[in-house]
């Protein structure tokens, strides 16, 4: 089933990409804030795309919980998605009641 796919390579391969994505977004996260990229306006627009983004995949996974439905049934995948909507759900509440907390 996993002709090909070499584990070690992985799992050296993986730790390391994070490796250089952190020293990466590091130096990038020091020169914007240098050059006050991150202010209120980026804050604003950020937090609209990720709004547009939850409320995407909200459909998506709602897409994607009905094919399951009609292709395979009450199996593994349709558990699967459904424990996806439940913490796709949940961290929208958690995340709102943090914020009217703090408002």
């Amino acid at each position: 089933m996993y002709e090909g796919f070499d584990i070690w390579a992985f799992l050296v391969g993986l730790p390391l990409g994070l490796v250089i994505w952190a020293i990466v977004w590091f130096f990038v996260r020091k020169k914007g804030m240098k050059e006050r990229i991150f202010d209120e306006r980026y804050a604003n627009l950020h937090r609209h795309a990720r709004s547009i983004s939850w409320k995407v995949m909200t459909g998506a996974i709602i897409i994607a919980w009905i094919i399951v439905m009609i292709v395979e049934g009450a199996k593994l995948a349709f558990f699967i998605l459904t424990a996806l909507w439940l913490i796709h759900m949940l961290s929208w509440a958690i995340g709102a009641a943090i914020v009217n907390k703090h408002h």
